[in-house]
């Protein structure tokens, strides 16, 4: 039975969030703009991140996450409904402490159950000035949107209180990249195979990238951060690519320019691919891994490649890169 922290500690999670946010206000809305990661997704960790290690710290949490061990302590209770309009919900009491957490019973993945809980859980610590919040499918564990909204930042949250970084860490060790060891971190903390192929990615020392894949077209990627590589989001895979009939301790070698562009004259690069097939999101799960280095050509290095030094310099431009 962890031992409960007293009331002040907890309320320094909210005010933590609150300084937080003042300071770096004006610094994101100076530094906007558009990507595939989130600002803050690599090389330092999110304060959303922090209040959910904080949370875990403060409540002597370790392994698969009980949720009575946190809501207990800030009084909030979790009730499944039916429900058609919203997958979570979270209606604050009057007194702004406690609360209740409202979960659509007809959610049926455990995993994705728990990362709705626990984005609820998000909300309540991280946007206290809303008395209530409603959140539908599209909104849960969405990361295709990585703008500074309330959604991403309960996301963030419900990742690391569900996926703890440290210990997914220490489970992984030195295993070498798999769906098999993906789907053993899931069962570990009783999470969706999505949430943890991208906390593996963003914990992994190896060169790897989750990608999830509907109707042939890529509509997110997770690499880690040494997996610098641009995969082609929204672009149509080639027929017969993705062969979720191999087995997830198995890993098939492709061609990497079947999913990174900047490859598409490398013949010889390749990467190992891992794939399982997840009918009730009609999607596919998979895990690419750079096993050998991979060149990182830039946007740059594509440009002076079409440079022709014999008949464009500084002192005689016959014809600009692109142009004939």
């Amino acid at each position: 039975m962890p031992c409960l922290p007293r009331r002040g500690s907890l309320s320094l999670l909210f005010a933590t969030r609150k300084n937080y946010r003042r300071r770096t206000k004006n610094s994101y809305r100076a530094n906007k703009r558009t990507s595939i990661l989130p600002k803050n997704e690599k090389g330092r960790r999110s304060m959303n991140k922090e209040v959910a290690m904080e949370l875990r710290r403060r409540l002597q949490i370790k392994g698969a996450l009980r949720f009575e061990n946190i809501t207990k302590p800030l009084g909030l209770t979790v009730k499944e409904v039916d429900s058609d309009g919203f997958d979570g919900a979270l209606v604050r009491r009057s007194s702004g402490i406690g609360g209740r957490i409202l979960v659509k019973r007809g959610i049926r993945e455990l995993g994705r159950k728990r990362f709705t809980t626990a984005h609820e859980i998000g909300h309540y610590l991280l946007h206290k000035d809303s008395d209530s919040m409603s959140c539908g499918a599209k909104e849960i564990e969405n990361w295709t949107n990585f703008e500074i909204n309330p959604e991403h930042a309960a996301d963030e949250f419900a990742s690391e209180l569900l996926l703890p970084s440290a210990e997914m860490k220490g489970l992984i060790g030195t295993q070498w990249p798999s769906l098999k060891l993906v789907s053993d971190l899931a069962a570990e903390f009783e999470a969706s195979l999505t949430a943890t192929i991208r906390k593996y990615c963003d914990v992994a020392t190896h060169s790897c990238a989750g990608v999830w894949v509907q109707e042939s077209r890529v509509v997110w990627f997770s690499p880690s951060t040494s997996f610098p590589h641009w995969v082609k989001v929204g672009e149509e895979l080639d027929a017969g690519l993705l062969d979720c009939n191999i087995p997830v301790e198995e890993m098939v070698e492709v061609r990497a320019s079947e999913w990174i562009p900047a490859f598409s004259e490398e013949k010889e690069a390749t990467l190992l691919q891992g794939c399982v097939r997840m009918p009730t999101y009609k999607g596919c799960l998979v895990l690419l891994w750079a096993n050998r280095p991979l060149k990182h050509r830039t946007a740059e290095d594509e440009l002076l490649e079409e440079l022709d030094t014999d008949r464009f310099d500084s002192f005689r431009r016959e014809r600009w890169p692109g142009k004939k």
